[in-house]
Protein backbone atom coordinates (compact mmCIF):
# COMPACT_ATOMS: atom_id res chain seq x y z
CA UNK A 1 0.00 0.00 0.00
CA UNK A 2 1.28 3.40 -1.06
CA UNK A 3 0.76 6.33 2.01
CA UNK A 4 0.98 9.66 0.88
CA UNK A 5 0.80 12.65 3.72
CA UNK A 6 0.43 16.18 2.37
CA UNK A 7 2.15 18.56 5.62
CA UNK A 8 3.56 21.64 6.40
CA UNK A 9 6.08 19.65 8.46
CA UNK A 10 6.93 16.47 6.68
CA UNK A 11 9.88 15.83 7.98
CA UNK A 12 8.59 15.69 12.00
CA UNK A 13 5.79 13.40 10.80
CA UNK A 14 8.58 11.26 8.97
CA UNK A 15 10.31 10.87 12.62
CA UNK A 16 7.23 10.05 14.15
CA UNK A 17 5.89 7.53 12.13
CA UNK A 18 8.81 5.61 10.66
CA UNK A 19 9.93 3.44 13.19
CA UNK A 20 9.11 -0.15 15.16
CA UNK A 21 7.07 -2.25 12.68
CA UNK A 22 6.53 0.03 10.53
CA UNK A 23 9.87 0.63 9.52
CA UNK A 24 10.02 -2.48 9.09
CA UNK A 25 7.05 -3.01 6.88
CA UNK A 26 8.77 -0.28 4.59
CA UNK A 27 12.15 -2.01 4.29
CA UNK A 28 10.35 -5.59 3.21
CA UNK A 29 8.00 -3.32 0.94
CA UNK A 30 4.57 -4.09 2.46
CA UNK A 31 4.21 0.03 2.87
CA UNK A 32 5.29 2.92 1.13
CA UNK A 33 5.11 6.18 2.82
CA UNK A 34 5.64 9.53 1.77
CA UNK A 35 5.70 12.74 3.32
CA UNK A 36 4.94 15.45 0.75
CA UNK A 37 5.96 19.10 1.79
CA UNK A 38 3.11 21.41 1.11
CA UNK A 39 5.03 24.61 0.57
CA UNK A 40 7.45 22.87 -1.95
CA UNK A 41 4.77 23.70 -4.42
CA UNK A 42 3.83 27.61 -3.74
CA UNK A 43 4.69 29.66 -6.10
CA UNK A 44 4.72 32.72 -3.95
CA UNK A 45 8.53 34.31 -2.88
CA UNK A 46 8.14 33.48 0.97
CA UNK A 47 6.36 29.75 0.37
CA UNK A 48 3.57 31.30 2.26
CA UNK A 49 0.34 28.55 1.76
CA UNK A 50 -2.58 30.15 3.00
CA UNK A 51 -4.34 33.25 3.26
CA UNK A 52 -7.31 35.14 4.70
CA UNK A 53 -10.48 33.93 3.55
CA UNK A 54 -13.09 36.56 1.28
CA UNK A 55 -15.37 38.19 3.06
CA UNK A 56 -13.77 38.57 7.09
CA UNK A 57 -10.07 38.53 7.61
CA UNK A 58 -9.67 36.94 10.54
CA UNK A 59 -8.01 33.30 10.31
CA UNK A 60 -6.21 31.74 8.08
CA UNK A 61 -6.99 29.11 5.46
CA UNK A 62 -4.98 26.66 2.59
CA UNK A 63 -4.68 28.42 -1.33
CA UNK A 64 -6.82 25.94 -3.65
CA UNK A 65 -4.30 26.45 -6.73
CA UNK A 66 -1.67 25.43 -4.23
CA UNK A 67 -3.04 22.33 -2.80
CA UNK A 68 -4.37 21.80 -6.55
CA UNK A 69 -0.75 21.12 -7.47
CA UNK A 70 0.47 19.19 -4.25
CA UNK A 71 -2.24 16.62 -5.04
CA UNK A 72 -1.76 16.39 -8.80
CA UNK A 73 2.30 16.10 -7.71
CA UNK A 74 1.80 12.75 -6.42
CA UNK A 75 1.95 10.13 -9.28
CA UNK A 76 -1.14 8.29 -10.22
CA UNK A 77 -3.26 10.54 -7.69
CA UNK A 78 -6.46 9.65 -9.57
CA UNK A 79 -6.18 6.36 -8.29
CA UNK A 80 -6.43 6.70 -4.55
CA UNK A 81 -8.92 7.79 -2.15
CA UNK A 82 -7.98 11.69 -0.88
CA UNK A 83 -8.97 12.20 2.81
CA UNK A 84 -9.12 15.60 4.77
CA UNK A 85 -8.46 15.29 8.02
CA UNK A 86 -11.65 17.89 9.36
CA UNK A 87 -13.61 18.50 12.57
CA UNK A 88 -16.90 18.85 10.94
CA UNK A 89 -16.46 15.55 8.84
CA UNK A 90 -18.03 11.68 9.79
CA UNK A 91 -16.03 9.79 12.29
CA UNK A 92 -13.11 7.83 11.31
CA UNK A 93 -13.58 4.30 12.79
CA UNK A 94 -11.72 0.64 12.48
CA UNK A 95 -14.63 -0.25 9.63
CA UNK A 96 -13.12 2.97 7.73
CA UNK A 97 -9.78 1.60 8.44
CA UNK A 98 -10.69 -1.61 7.30
CA UNK A 99 -12.02 -0.51 3.93
CA UNK A 100 -9.29 2.03 3.57
CA UNK A 101 -6.56 -0.79 3.96
CA UNK A 102 -8.34 -2.77 0.82
CA UNK A 103 -6.99 0.02 -1.28
CA UNK A 104 -3.69 0.30 -3.69
CA UNK A 105 -3.17 3.91 -1.80
CA UNK A 106 -4.65 6.57 -0.11
CA UNK A 107 -3.50 10.58 -0.06
CA UNK A 108 -4.30 12.24 3.16
CA UNK A 109 -4.22 16.07 3.29
CA UNK A 110 -3.33 17.57 6.89
CA UNK A 111 -5.48 20.50 7.67
CA UNK A 112 -4.93 23.70 9.19
CA UNK A 113 -5.71 26.84 10.53
CA UNK A 114 -9.36 27.79 9.38
CA UNK A 115 -9.09 24.72 6.83
CA UNK A 116 -9.20 24.41 3.26
CA UNK A 117 -10.68 26.89 0.23
CA UNK A 118 -14.11 25.33 -0.52
CA UNK A 119 -13.69 24.93 -4.33
CA UNK A 120 -11.16 21.76 -3.47
CA UNK A 121 -14.18 19.28 -2.92
CA UNK A 122 -15.18 20.61 -6.19
CA UNK A 123 -12.38 20.00 -8.18
CA UNK A 124 -11.54 16.43 -6.22
CA UNK A 125 -13.59 13.54 -4.73
CA UNK A 126 -12.01 14.42 -1.57
CA UNK A 127 -13.68 12.49 2.19
CA UNK A 128 -13.69 14.43 5.11
CA UNK A 129 -12.65 12.75 8.27
CA UNK A 130 -12.55 13.53 11.88
CA UNK A 131 -11.31 12.07 15.22
CA UNK A 132 -13.97 13.35 17.43
CA UNK A 133 -15.57 16.33 18.30
CA UNK A 134 -12.85 18.64 18.74
CA UNK A 135 -11.03 21.36 17.21
CA UNK A 136 -7.20 20.77 17.05
CA UNK A 137 -4.29 23.77 15.85
CA UNK A 138 -3.33 21.28 12.78
CA UNK A 139 -4.47 18.20 10.81
CA UNK A 140 -1.13 16.34 11.66
CA UNK A 141 -1.96 14.13 14.68
CA UNK A 142 -5.42 13.08 12.83
CA UNK A 143 -3.21 12.35 9.38
CA UNK A 144 -0.68 10.13 11.61
CA UNK A 145 -3.55 8.12 13.71
CA UNK A 146 -5.56 7.56 10.01
CA UNK A 147 -2.32 6.64 8.33
CA UNK A 148 -1.70 4.32 11.68
CA UNK A 149 -4.81 3.10 11.90
CA UNK A 150 -5.32 1.58 8.23
CA UNK A 151 -1.37 0.74 7.62
CA UNK A 152 -1.41 -2.06 10.65
CA UNK A 153 -3.89 -3.69 8.85
CA UNK A 154 -2.14 -4.11 5.15
CA UNK A 155 -1.14 -7.59 4.55
CA UNK A 156 2.57 -8.30 5.99
CA UNK A 157 2.11 -5.02 8.13
CA UNK A 158 2.11 -6.94 11.34
CA UNK A 159 3.69 -10.51 11.37
CA UNK A 160 0.68 -12.10 13.21
CA UNK A 161 -2.58 -11.77 12.06
CA UNK A 162 -3.98 -13.18 14.70
CA UNK A 163 -2.96 -10.57 17.04
CA UNK A 164 -5.25 -8.04 15.15
CA UNK A 165 -8.12 -10.14 14.55
CA UNK A 166 -9.53 -9.49 18.15
CA UNK A 167 -8.61 -5.86 18.59
CA UNK A 168 -11.26 -3.78 20.12
CA UNK A 169 -14.02 -3.16 17.37
CA UNK A 170 -12.25 -5.27 15.10
CA UNK A 171 -14.21 -8.43 16.34
CA UNK A 172 -17.71 -5.93 16.92
CA UNK A 173 -16.50 -5.85 20.75
CA UNK A 174 -13.96 -4.11 22.92
CA UNK A 175 -11.10 -6.28 23.62
CA UNK A 176 -10.76 -8.30 26.39
CA UNK A 177 -8.17 -7.14 29.78
CA UNK A 178 -4.58 -8.64 29.72
CA UNK A 179 -2.56 -9.85 32.49
CA UNK A 180 1.00 -10.78 32.59
CA UNK A 181 3.79 -11.85 35.26
CA UNK A 182 3.82 -11.29 38.14
CA UNK A 183 0.58 -13.31 39.27
CA UNK A 184 0.57 -11.13 42.08
CA UNK A 185 1.08 -7.40 42.27
CA UNK A 186 -0.21 -5.43 45.27
CA UNK A 187 -2.38 -8.39 46.52
CA UNK A 188 -4.16 -8.21 43.30
CA UNK A 189 -3.59 -11.91 41.35
CA UNK A 190 -4.36 -12.88 37.86
CA UNK A 191 -7.62 -14.24 37.42
CA UNK A 192 -7.11 -18.28 38.26
CA UNK A 193 -8.64 -19.22 35.05
CA UNK A 194 -6.03 -17.60 32.86
CA UNK A 195 -3.32 -19.78 34.76
CA UNK A 196 -5.38 -22.97 34.16
CA UNK A 197 -4.11 -23.90 30.92
CA UNK A 198 -7.63 -24.92 30.21
CA UNK A 199 -7.47 -22.91 26.51
CA UNK A 200 -11.57 -23.74 25.96
CA UNK A 201 -12.39 -22.37 29.69
CA UNK A 202 -9.73 -19.27 28.96
CA UNK A 203 -11.61 -18.46 25.49
CA UNK A 204 -15.11 -18.59 27.01
CA UNK A 205 -13.56 -16.24 30.15
CA UNK A 206 -12.07 -14.55 27.49
CA UNK A 207 -15.65 -13.76 25.75
CA UNK A 208 -17.61 -13.40 28.62
CA UNK A 209 -15.27 -10.16 29.32
CA UNK A 210 -14.99 -8.40 25.89
CA UNK A 211 -18.76 -8.69 26.07
CA UNK A 212 -18.66 -7.21 29.95
CA UNK A 213 -16.40 -4.40 28.65
CA UNK A 214 -18.55 -3.67 25.58
CA UNK A 215 -21.67 -3.92 27.69
CA UNK A 216 -20.67 -1.33 29.80
CA UNK A 217 -18.28 0.59 28.43
CA UNK A 218 -19.71 1.14 24.69
CA UNK A 219 -22.96 -0.56 24.83
CA UNK A 220 -23.73 0.82 21.30
CA UNK A 221 -21.66 -1.56 19.48
CA UNK A 222 -24.21 -4.11 21.12
CA UNK A 223 -26.39 -3.15 18.52
CA UNK A 224 -23.93 -3.80 15.65
CA UNK A 225 -23.19 -7.17 17.08
CA UNK A 226 -24.92 -10.56 15.68
CA UNK A 227 -24.92 -12.33 19.11
CA UNK A 228 -24.63 -16.18 18.77
CA UNK A 229 -26.78 -18.20 21.64
CA UNK A 230 -23.85 -18.24 23.91
CA UNK A 231 -23.19 -14.64 23.88
CA UNK A 232 -26.86 -14.22 24.87
CA UNK A 233 -26.53 -16.34 27.69
CA UNK A 234 -23.57 -14.39 28.58
CA UNK A 235 -25.29 -11.30 28.87
CA UNK A 236 -28.04 -12.53 30.60
CA UNK A 237 -25.53 -13.23 33.27
CA UNK A 238 -23.66 -10.23 33.24
CA UNK A 239 -27.28 -8.55 33.50
CA UNK A 240 -27.75 -10.65 36.55
CA UNK A 241 -24.30 -10.21 38.14
CA UNK A 242 -25.93 -6.42 38.32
Amino acid sequence: MKIHIISLFPSELRDFFCKGLFLKAIKNKHLSVTFHDLREQSHLKNKSVDDYPYGKRRGLILKADIVSKAIRAIDQYQEYPIIYTCPKAPLFTQRRAESLSQEKGMIILSGYYEGVDERLFSIFDIQRMSLGDMVLSSGESPAIIIAEATARLVKGVVGNRDCIVDDSFSSGLLECPHFTAPRQVENIDVPPVLLSGHHQLIQGWERKEALRATLYQKPGLLNELKPKVEDKNLLTSLLKET
